[in-house]
């Protein structure tokens, strides 16, 4: 499955300057910033519940990629062979001709010596892409619960599939990677529909083990490079703003078109005015320059993105 067979054959099959365009823009859509725009746009302009849901999804699946990336540490296909192009360009190996050999077999030794010799190596096992991809579709389905068909398996299938072949296509992945993030994006969609409070009734040990497992990975995060800060400290805010609306009461989900549109642009506002404010107050309040304070920057900037959110979400009454 680390075999470069299948990136020369998509690459040399499909080599029309468009085909290169359409997988790069498919991969642009599994960044940060395609995925905050489809959790904004679904927890405020839809179900805020269901949306949170999604977000739970996509911060475990980059925690669990991140740390099975940097335990495996692996080469990527663009690392291991000079036939292969990375994203349309020509490759700078290690080795000339270093992938699986057989189909069960590991890319070359040597490759993955000098990849972890690195100081910042970019590893490729397993597939982020695929993984927050099928995550937040396994999320999507379960959260809102879908029940179109074809639409069920667009989220569960199709969707990750494309997102596959794009990774593949670039020379970023092999297909160990995108199996195994396929795989793993499954199970953490549900697991993100399990422990979001309400979704499946009330259950006494779903908040305590949201707050855990932030509170959990959080400290991880200070203590281990296996776990990411920013996701870390995201994933903590969450949990503090999901024990909050318990406490208090959620807000109604919005009914019209215009309620719709009025809160995903007011928590677009909200966003972008976060991090300005953000960036004053950690020059205004001396703190001392640590990872714990970065953290602290993280959560409490989610926190202002969410909650205010949230709050605006009050104020617009149904009726707009």
């Amino acid at each position: 499955m680390f075999q470069t067979q299948w990136h020369l054959w998509l690459q040399h099959t499909f080599d029309a300057g468009w085909m290169l365009s359409v997988m790069q823009f498919i991969s642009l859509l599994g960044y940060e910033m395609a995925y905050t725009a489809l959790i904004l746009v679904c927890a405020f302009g839809a179900r805020l519940r269901a949306g949170l849901c999604v977000m739970l999804a996509v911060l475990l699946m980059a925690c669990a990629t991140h740390a099975i990336k940097q335990s495996a540490a692996l080469p990527r296909p663009s690392d291991v062979d000079a036939a292969v192009l990375d994203k349309g360009e020509p490759s700078h190996p290690f080795v000339v001709d270093g992938g699986g050999h057989t189909f069960w077999s590991l890319p070359d030794a040597q490759a993955t010596t000098m990849l972890r010799a690195q100081p910042h190596a970019d590893y490729g096992f397993n597939s982020g892409h695929v993984g927050i991809t099928t995550a937040a579709g396994v999320a999507l389905l379960l959260a809102f619960g879908i029940r179109r068909r074809w639409l069920r398996w667009t989220l569960v299938l199709g969707w990750p599939v494309l997102m596959a072949i794009s990774r593949m296509y670039l020379g970023r992945h092999f297909l160990a990677d995108v199996l195994a993030g396929w795989l793993l994006g499954i199970g953490i969609g549900a697991l993100a529909w399990q422990l979001m409070p309400g979704l499946r009734g009330e259950r006494r040990w779903q908040l305590p083990a949201l707050l855990c497992l932030g509170v959990a990975l959080a400290w991880a995060s200070l203590c281990t490079p296996l776990v990411p800060l920013g996701e870390a400290s995201r994933l903590l805010a969450l949990g503090l703003l999901v024990a909050w609306m318990q406490w208090r009461g959620w807000p109604a989900d919005p009914q019209g078109v215009v309620q719709r549109v009025l809160r995903v642009l007011a928590v677009v506002v909200v966003y972008l005015l976060a991090r300005p404010v953000v960036g004053w107050l950690a020059d205004t309040i001396p703190l001392p320059d640590a990872p714990v304070t970065e953290l602290l920057w993280h959560t409490v900037g989610t926190l202002l993105i969410l909650g205010g959110g949230v709050t605006l979400a009050r104020w617009i009454p149904r009726g707009a």
